[in-house]
């Protein structure tokens, strides 16, 4: 992944998570920055990925496991914080 444009990162990740809007753009350092947009409209940024971590087609996949990951915790954060103000 280290040495895809923007636009191919863009389009790899759109591929793999398709319920997504995915944006990138890359640092001044060569970091990576992505937005999120998921299927029930909640947005996720990540940010200062070091491209050079992720190699090839096993760094894309660790990448999407990890913005799933991520996405996931957020979510039962989200909810949990919710919960508390309401309950």
């Amino acid at each position: 992944m280290d040495t895809l444009s923007r636009l191919e990162i863009e389009t790899v990740l759109a591929s793999r998570l398709p319920n997504c809007l995915i944006s990138c753009s890359i640092s001044a350092d060569n970091t990576l920055s992505i937005d999120v947009i998921g299927p029930e409209s909640d947005q996720f940024t990540i940010v200062n990925i070091d491209r050079h971590k992720y190699h090839g087609e096993a760094g894309i996949n660790r990448l999407v496991r990890e913005i799933l990951e991520d996405m996931v915790f957020s979510r039962q954060f989200s909810r949990h914080n919710d919960s508390r103000r309401t309950g």
